[in-house]
């Protein structure tokens, strides 16, 4: 077995960069996923989705979606702080 070397880890602009633009990239994945879930619901029809819309697989979509809608103000936080990073580094 390979012995890890492991990397000391620090929290500063690049680190905090990374961790934005990886949340950014799977809150965009949910969001254009959202959507197709939502143009197939409409193509199959009322009829046809309502045993998906009453599965346990869609209610933990559902839950999911709320939770990532209610991540946004924590995003927007990040953001501001990952600004205020940029700034103190450049003075």
């Amino acid at each position: 077995m390979e012995e890890q070397t492991s990397v000391p880890l620090e929290w500063n602009q690049e680190s905090a960069e990374l961790a934005y633009r990886v949340i950014s990239d799977y809150v965009e994945h949910a969001q254009i996923s959202g959507i197709i879930i939502a143009l197939l619901a409409s193509a199959l029809g009322e009829e046809r989705i309502k045993p998906l819309a009453q599965s346990e697989y869609w209610q933990n979509y559902m839950a999911s979606k709320r939770i990532i809608s209610d991540d946004k103000t924590d995003i927007e936080k990040l953001t501001e702080l990952i600004e205020r990073l940029r700034v103190n580094a450049h003075e």
